[in-house]
């Protein structure tokens, strides 16, 4: 199960996680609880690789750590690489042109996250 952790312990992991997906949500947010079988699917599929963690965040009880990441909308996957904002390309929802970014928004199927990976490795 991906655990739910606290900015100081995003902190922490940023700083000591090669490839790091923290999915900020709230337990009011449908897309955010849709989201989360993916998210534990990418847990147990990349379980025995160490370089990649994923974990989550409660935008409703962190509203700091949102506002800090500028996160907009929920669900919200900000990726970080070395201790640093990922930089990646993906299809934006809205346009579906390929963007560059560090976060992936909205309710987006696995293989967008397994694309991420494949990038980041």
């Amino acid at each position: 199960m991906v655990r739910d952790i606290t900015p100081d312990e995003a902190a922490e992991m940023i700083e000591n996680t090669k490839i790091l997906f923290i999915d900020c949500w709230a337990p009011w947010c449908g897309p955010c609880l849709a989201l989360a079988p993916t998210m534990e699917e990418l847990e147990e599929k990349y379980k025995d690789n160490r370089d990649i963690e994923f974990v989550k965040i409660n935008t409703q009880n962190h509203r700091q750590f949102a506002m800090d990441n500028n996160i907009v909308a929920i669900p919200c996957v900000l990726v970080f690489k070395d201790g640093k904002p990922a930089s990646f390309k993906i299809e934006d929802a809205r346009s579906k042109n390929q963007v560059t970014t560090d976060r992936l928004i909205g309710l987006r199927p696995i293989e967008h996250y397994e694309a991420v990976i494949d990038q980041l490795l």
